[in-house]
């Protein structure tokens, strides 16, 4: 892989004008799952679903990355083209790996053990970021890619840039690696917010919320104090709930026959992949919801969080 400063000066990055663009922001990394690398990262994973889904309405996944000099980053390179992923807004650097993640099995669900000072801990603002922030037709980011002073001042410009761009800040918090204020800039800077229950209070407590009675209710206090117009919480197996200030909308959950060494990595963004597939393409919340429930249930069936989806899940019915 060239160096950052070799792959500035001799590489035009250009965007398709007939695509419009789905940007991943922030880290790419591999998850080592049973001792195999299996590329992840959540804003990659939502570009390669939402790539999947939406491609035949026109739009392209773009990843706005940083990768090391490795035979990871040469990997991750070869998986994401052969989704059909823009890897041209790829930055590259000589003295930091791609990042990796250790995932340990749990009897519920699963736990990261997330490598510090990696590639994308070194994320840095160009022109070319500056070109894709401003013609982003959706950008996808979150705090983990923000641990660094780097990644944090970085992420945050592009969203503020990205004025046009239907903005998802999926808070995905892991370990200590977010604090109130990276929290408060994402609700601010936001259109959609997704979050967990284990996410939920303390995005109030950054906030400055009291968490109210349910879920939903904190939920709504939470859009009433930002600028955020829709919150996407996801409940695993149970399904996801869709909130406006005036409507929740909720979806039957949806199971699949899991495979040999399925796991649910890469669940929850897939389910924000059918969210924005539905936003984009103006279908009702009822069948957003369910498109959504169906994305996540089918990831979660399958080893690794970026599955290729069946053509059956990729026609969108309202």
């Amino acid at each position: 892989m060239p160096s950052q400063s070799q792959s500035n000066k001799n590489k035009k990055r250009t965007l398709t004008p007939s695509r419009k663009t789905i940007v991943g922001l922030g880290e790419l990394l591999f998850d080592i799952i049973d001792d195999q690398p299996i590329l992840g990262g959540a804003p990659v994973n939502f570009a390669i679903q939402a790539h999947q889904v939406l491609f035949q309405y026109g739009y392209q996944g773009v990843p706005a990355v940083r990768l090391g000099n490795d035979c990871l980053a040469r990997q991750a390179i070869t998986q994401l083209q052969s989704f059909g992923l823009n890897t041209d807004f790829v930055q590259y650097d000589a003295r930091h790996p791609t990042g990796t993640a250790i995932v340990h099995r749990e009897s519920v669900g699963h736990r990261f053990e997330i490598v510090e000072n990696v590639c994308w801990d070194h994320f840095q603002w160009d022109d070319q970021l500056d070109l894709l922030s401003r013609s982003a037709a959706v950008v996808c980011f979150g705090t983990l890619g923000q641990r660094s002073e780097f990644g944090r001042s970085t992420i945050q410009q592009f969203v503020e840039s990205a004025e046009q761009a239907i903005r998802i800040f999926d808070v995905n918090l892991r370990q200590h690696y977010y604090n109130a204020d990276i929290i408060k800039h994402g609700c601010h800077h936001a259109n959609l917010l997704k979050l967990n229950d284990d996410e939920l209070i303390p995005v109030c407590q950054s906030l400055g919320i009291s968490p109210a009675d349910t879920p939903t209710h904190s939920c709504q206090q939470i859009l009433a104090e930002t600028p955020l117009e829709y919150i996407v919480f996801t409940q695993g197996a149970l399904g996801t709930t869709m909130i406006t200030t005036d409507i929740v909308q909720t979806g039957p959950p949806v199971e699949f026959t899991p495979a040999p060494n399925a796991d649910s990595v890469g669940a929850g963004d897939a389910c924000t992949a059918g969210i924005i597939a539905g936003l984009l393409l103006e279908l009702p919340l009822e069948a957003i919801v369910k498109l959504a429930n169906r994305l996540g249930a089918y990831v979660a069936s399958k080893p690794g969080a970026t599955p290729t989806l069946p053509a059956n899940l990729l026609t969108l019915q309202s």
